[in-house]
């Protein structure tokens, strides 16, 4: 019996199952540790991000508004003919001063003079037959109800004279405000019409310098307000705000300002380019390089700075002044590290790891 227990067939059997059995034992104890070993595993760290930081202070700004501009007169008029003729002299020339009334230019005449003293004749007649018919119906010899018609024949011919007169007037052409004489495009002997120049007057006190300011700038400004006119050879003046538009221009959105000056030696011509510079109230604003500017998810402008625990976060600001390679903005309160390198690489919360921008710029340079 014991011999037939033991042969290899029943061995080889034996082994088997023990085999399978641990097989399967092996699977089950694993299935159950598999959810330990996950749940044991460890975060994954979010990897340190090197950034470039500048410090921001916010300190009381001066600002200004800086506009191109070109000087214009205030007042400018045309002395045109107010009647057909030929010009038979021209009293001025260019660059001459006049006062409002002065007599630049005599056309001809054309038959006024003689109209004048037809109706000045006439008003003469009217005026005899008036008192001799008077004189009669005072003593009772004409009827009284002729009067009227009378007295209606003198009127007419004194408005035929007050007319006669006005066109004996317009032989004389004359400065429609004080000035100096700017252009004279006529001359003796040419014919001109109703309404031709014969020259145009310049008054150089005050002079304005007119310019163009933006949507976001012109709410700044306000009347009254000191300007400085500075010209092409450095010279500065001191002007007022006269006039801030009130309609844009269709093109580009700009709304014309003026700056009065006040000019009475005529030293600043009309037509010249300069540059305006209006100051404002100060206000307590920081300086950041532009490309610090960023936008968050949802639109907002703003920066991005490493705070106290040296983690990013998004600051929204508002811009107060923009310059050229610098802004100005409100929205950080005391020093501030803004990150200006590597800030769009990382976002609220990032651990970082800031350096002074002055660093990684020199160790960016290439060794001499």
């Amino acid at each position: 019996m014991a011999s037939a227990f033991f042969k290899p067939s029943r061995i080889i059997a034996i082994a088997l199952v023990g085999a399978a059995v641990l097989w399967i034992g092996s699977g089950v104890f694993s299935s159950h540790e598999e959810p330990a070993a996950e749940a044991e595993a460890p975060t994954p760290q979010v990897p340190i991000q090197k950034v470039a930081v500048t410090t921001a202070i916010p300190e009381t700004h001066e600002r200004t508004i800086v506009l191109s501009c070109v000087t214009e007169a205030d007042h400018r008029a045309v002395a045109a003919a107010r009647g057909d003729g030929i010009i038979v002299d021209l009293l001025i020339s260019r660059g001459d001063a006049v006062l409002a009334g002065d007599a630049v230019a005599v056309i001809s005449d054309e038959g006024r003079e003689a109209a004048v003293r037809m109706a000045e004749a006439l008003l003469a007649q009217r005026k005899a037959e008036y008192e001799a018919n008077k004189r009669l119906i005072d003593q009772g010899t004409a009827p009284r109800n002729t009067l009227p018609a009378l007295e209606a024949a003198v009127a007419a011919a004194e408005a035929a004279v007050a007319t006669a007169e006005a066109e004996a007037g317009k032989l004389t052409i004359k400065s429609p405000i004080d000035g100096i004489i700017d252009t004279v495009p006529v001359q003796v002997g040419q014919a001109v019409q109703i309404g031709d120049k014969i020259a145009e007057v310049i008054d150089p006190d005050p002079m304005l310098a007119v310019g163009q300011v933006s949507e976001f700038r012109r709410a700044s400004l306000q009347i009254g307000q000191n300007a400085t006119v500075r010209f092409v050879e450095g010279k500065p003046v001191t002007g007022t705000i006269d006039f801030v538009g009130l309609s844009a221009e269709a093109a580009t959105r700009t709304y014309q300002v003026e700056a009065r000056m006040i000019n009475p030696d005529a030293a600043i011509a009309d037509g010249v380019t300069c540059e305006m510079t209006i100051a404002l109230a100060p206000i307590e604003a920081a300086a950041v390089p532009r490309s610090a500017l960023v936008f968050s998810d949802e639109g907002q402008l703003g920066i991005r700075i490493a705070d106290a625990d040296s983690k990013a976060r998004f600051v929204p600001v508002e811009i107060v002044e923009d310059g050229r390679s610098l802004v100005w903005i409100t929205g950080i309160e005391g020093a501030t590290r803004v990150i200006v390198v590597g800030q769009d690489f990382v976002k609220d919360g990032d651990p970082v790891e800031a350096v002074s921008a002055a660093e990684a710029d020199s160790d960016a340079e290439p060794p001499a």
